[in-house]
């Protein structure tokens, strides 16, 4: 269940989870970015690609499996779409 709600929150508030996240201090378990301006710029362009990166590194240990894989590519999917989305309404309402 707690998987499922994490999923649904990701897509309708990944900015929130992020912030979220990195406020617990649930990333700094890991330190998945060594550093704070990859998160920073994944906060603004890609925040739910971002957020399921730091998932992946905090949970999975850092390694890469299918599972994993298929979330970043759905993310990615995600967030272009959701750029592209704004770029089309501006078009139509502009």
């Amino acid at each position: 269940m707690g998987g499922c709600l994490l999923v649904l929150g990701t897509l309708l508030m990944p900015r929130v989870l992020l912030f979220v996240y990195w406020i617990t201090g649930t990333f700094a378990k890991a330190d998945p970015w060594n550093g704070f301006l990859i998160p920073l710029l994944g906060f603004f362009f890609l925040p739910a690609t971002t957020f399921v990166y730091g998932i992946c590194h905090v949970y999975g240990g850092g390694e890469f499996t299918l599972p994993w894989i298929i979330g970043m590519v759905l993310a990615v999917m995600y967030d272009l779409g959701a750029h592209g989305n704004a770029g089309a309404s501006k078009r139509r309402s502009g």
